[in-house]
Protein backbone atom coordinates (compact mmCIF):
# COMPACT_ATOMS: atom_id res chain seq x y z
CA UNK A 1 0.00 0.00 0.00
CA UNK A 2 1.14 3.19 -0.75
CA UNK A 3 0.44 6.21 1.46
CA UNK A 4 -1.41 9.08 -0.48
CA UNK A 5 0.39 12.51 -0.45
CA UNK A 6 -1.58 15.29 1.27
CA UNK A 7 -2.20 17.36 -1.67
CA UNK A 8 -3.72 14.02 -3.70
CA UNK A 9 -5.87 13.60 -0.88
CA UNK A 10 -6.82 17.30 -0.62
CA UNK A 11 -8.26 17.11 -4.60
CA UNK A 12 -9.60 13.91 -4.03
CA UNK A 13 -11.65 15.38 -0.78
CA UNK A 14 -12.06 18.17 -3.80
CA UNK A 15 -13.52 15.94 -5.95
CA UNK A 16 -15.87 13.99 -3.61
CA UNK A 17 -17.21 17.71 -2.24
CA UNK A 18 -17.87 19.19 -6.10
CA UNK A 19 -19.98 16.46 -6.47
CA UNK A 20 -21.18 16.56 -3.18
CA UNK A 21 -22.29 19.87 -4.00
CA UNK A 22 -23.56 19.14 -7.51
CA UNK A 23 -25.85 16.25 -6.00
CA UNK A 24 -27.13 18.62 -3.31
CA UNK A 25 -27.23 21.33 -6.09
CA UNK A 26 -29.67 18.88 -7.96
CA UNK A 27 -31.52 17.72 -5.12
CA UNK A 28 -32.23 21.82 -4.12
CA UNK A 29 -33.82 21.86 -7.33
CA UNK A 30 -35.75 19.34 -7.35
CA UNK A 31 -37.27 20.64 -3.84
CA UNK A 32 -37.48 24.11 -5.62
CA UNK A 33 -39.85 22.33 -8.15
CA UNK A 34 -41.79 20.35 -5.84
CA UNK A 35 -42.75 23.32 -4.00
CA UNK A 36 -43.66 25.12 -7.07
CA UNK A 37 -45.57 22.48 -8.26
CA UNK A 38 -47.34 22.69 -4.32
CA UNK A 39 -47.53 26.24 -4.76
CA UNK A 40 -49.22 25.92 -7.83
CA UNK A 41 -51.51 23.12 -6.73
CA UNK A 42 -52.39 25.15 -3.74
CA UNK A 43 -53.60 28.40 -5.88
CA UNK A 44 -55.45 25.85 -8.43
CA UNK A 45 -57.08 24.03 -4.96
CA UNK A 46 -58.06 27.54 -3.36
CA UNK A 47 -59.47 28.74 -6.84
CA UNK A 48 -61.50 25.77 -6.94
CA UNK A 49 -62.43 25.78 -3.35
CA UNK A 50 -63.36 29.51 -3.75
CA UNK A 51 -65.70 28.66 -6.83
CA UNK A 52 -67.00 25.70 -4.88
CA UNK A 53 -68.02 27.99 -2.11
CA UNK A 54 -69.11 30.76 -4.36
CA UNK A 55 -71.84 28.05 -6.05
CA UNK A 56 -72.84 26.52 -2.37
CA UNK A 57 -73.91 30.53 -1.38
CA UNK A 58 -75.72 30.51 -4.55
CA UNK A 59 -77.00 27.16 -4.35
CA UNK A 60 -78.07 27.94 -0.69
CA UNK A 61 -79.34 31.56 -1.66
CA UNK A 62 -82.02 29.73 -4.42
CA UNK A 63 -83.00 26.98 -1.74
CA UNK A 64 -83.60 30.26 0.70
CA UNK A 65 -86.04 31.22 -2.14
CA UNK A 66 -87.46 28.40 -2.89
CA UNK A 67 -87.91 27.69 1.28
CA UNK A 68 -89.98 31.41 1.20
CA UNK A 69 -91.88 30.48 -1.89
CA UNK A 70 -92.96 27.01 -0.38
CA UNK A 71 -93.96 28.99 3.17
CA UNK A 72 -96.16 31.45 1.31
CA UNK A 73 -97.70 28.55 -0.85
CA UNK A 74 -97.91 26.79 2.98
CA UNK A 75 -99.71 29.25 4.01
CA UNK A 76 -101.85 30.43 1.20
CA UNK A 77 -102.79 26.42 1.13
CA UNK A 78 -103.60 26.71 5.00
CA UNK A 79 -106.23 30.19 4.30
CA UNK A 80 -107.96 28.15 1.48
CA UNK A 81 -108.19 24.98 3.52
CA UNK A 82 -109.27 27.20 6.73
CA UNK A 83 -111.93 29.31 4.32
CA UNK A 84 -113.12 26.17 2.43
CA UNK A 85 -113.68 24.91 6.46
CA UNK A 86 -115.69 27.96 6.59
CA UNK A 87 -117.56 27.69 3.21
CA UNK A 88 -118.56 24.41 4.47
CA UNK A 89 -119.90 25.28 7.63
CA UNK A 90 -121.72 28.17 5.92
CA UNK A 91 -123.05 25.75 3.57
CA UNK A 92 -124.65 23.14 5.46
CA UNK A 93 -127.30 25.43 6.80
CA UNK A 94 -130.89 25.53 5.18
CA UNK A 95 -130.96 28.75 4.64
CA UNK A 96 -128.20 28.94 2.43
CA UNK A 97 -129.01 25.80 0.63
CA UNK A 98 -132.59 27.24 0.22
CA UNK A 99 -130.90 30.50 -1.17
CA UNK A 100 -128.95 28.20 -3.33
CA UNK A 101 -131.62 26.40 -4.74
CA UNK A 102 -133.38 29.68 -5.27
CA UNK A 103 -130.50 31.19 -7.27
CA UNK A 104 -129.93 28.11 -9.30
CA UNK A 105 -133.29 28.18 -10.61
CA UNK A 106 -133.06 31.91 -11.60
CA UNK A 107 -129.65 31.32 -13.67
CA UNK A 108 -131.43 27.99 -15.48
CA UNK A 109 -134.84 30.20 -16.04
CA UNK A 110 -132.27 33.29 -17.31
CA UNK A 111 -130.50 30.43 -19.48
CA UNK A 112 -133.61 28.95 -21.34
CA UNK A 113 -134.73 32.96 -21.79
CA UNK A 114 -131.84 33.61 -23.67
CA UNK A 115 -131.45 30.42 -25.63
CA UNK A 116 -134.92 30.75 -26.46
CA UNK A 117 -134.21 34.22 -27.76
CA UNK A 118 -131.10 33.51 -29.30
CA UNK A 119 -132.92 30.25 -31.09
CA UNK A 120 -135.39 31.96 -32.22
CA UNK A 121 -133.31 34.87 -33.55
CA UNK A 122 -131.34 31.98 -35.61
CA UNK A 123 -135.06 31.10 -37.32
CA UNK A 124 -136.09 34.31 -38.05
CA UNK A 125 -132.58 34.72 -39.44
CA UNK A 126 -133.17 31.46 -41.28
CA UNK A 127 -136.52 32.10 -42.85
CA UNK A 128 -135.55 35.62 -43.90
CA UNK A 129 -132.37 33.99 -46.00
CA UNK A 130 -134.57 31.40 -47.34
CA UNK A 131 -137.33 33.88 -48.22
CA UNK A 132 -134.42 36.34 -49.81
CA UNK A 133 -133.07 33.61 -51.86
CA UNK A 134 -136.16 32.01 -53.62
CA UNK A 135 -136.80 36.04 -54.49
CA UNK A 136 -133.55 36.06 -55.95
CA UNK A 137 -133.95 32.54 -57.40
CA UNK A 138 -137.49 33.37 -59.04
CA UNK A 139 -135.83 36.96 -60.57
CA UNK A 140 -133.50 34.78 -62.27
CA UNK A 141 -135.91 32.21 -63.54
CA UNK A 142 -137.43 33.57 -67.09
CA UNK A 143 -140.21 31.47 -68.22
CA UNK A 144 -138.82 30.12 -72.43
CA UNK A 145 -141.18 30.98 -75.18
CA UNK A 146 -142.32 28.15 -76.87
CA UNK A 147 -140.94 27.90 -80.38
CA UNK A 148 -143.00 29.09 -83.26
CA UNK A 149 -144.48 26.32 -85.06
CA UNK A 150 -144.86 26.80 -89.22
CA UNK A 151 -148.50 27.05 -89.15
CA UNK A 152 -150.75 29.28 -87.59
CA UNK A 153 -153.54 27.78 -86.43
CA UNK A 154 -153.67 25.07 -84.05
CA UNK A 155 -154.39 21.76 -85.09
CA UNK A 156 -158.09 21.06 -84.01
Amino acid sequence: MSSISREEFDARIETIEARMDARMEGVSMRIDAFLAAQAERDKADSRIRSEMDRAQSERDRAQSERDKRFELMSSAIQNIAQESKEAIRQASTTKANVWAAAAVQLVGLVAIVVGACYANQANTYAAVQTTLAAIQAGKEFTVPIPPMLPWSKSPE
